[in-house]
């Protein structure tokens, strides 16, 4: 059998960098005399954050590890006998 396909999604640093025009305007519209270095930093700030914010998440939602039970510490259930009454007619 095949084995299923994985969707593909954009990666976090491309999808941070997609918000760059828009930052990239307004640095320019805010300060025009230090638009260069601006938007240079903004960008590297953006890709930055698109690195980061992905391996964080992925480490804040990792399970916990739980510590091992010992045999006589599972829980149990109990479980009340039901009978069902026999059915006269089928129909």
């Amino acid at each position: 059998m095949a084995p299923e396909k994985r969707e593909w999604s954009v990666p976090g640093p491309i999808r941070a960098l997609l918000w760059w025009p828009g930052v990239a305007f307004v640095l320019v519209m805010v300060a025009p005399e230090a638009a260069a270095a601006g938007i240079a930093a903004s960008g590297a700030a953006l890709m930055m954050l698109g690195a980061v914010v992905p391996i964080v998440s992925r480490r804040l939602r990792r399970p916990r590890p739980t510590p091992p039970r010992s045999i006589d510490d599972r829980p149990t259930v109990e479980m009340p006998t039901v009978e069902i009454p026999p059915v006269g007619r089928v129909a």
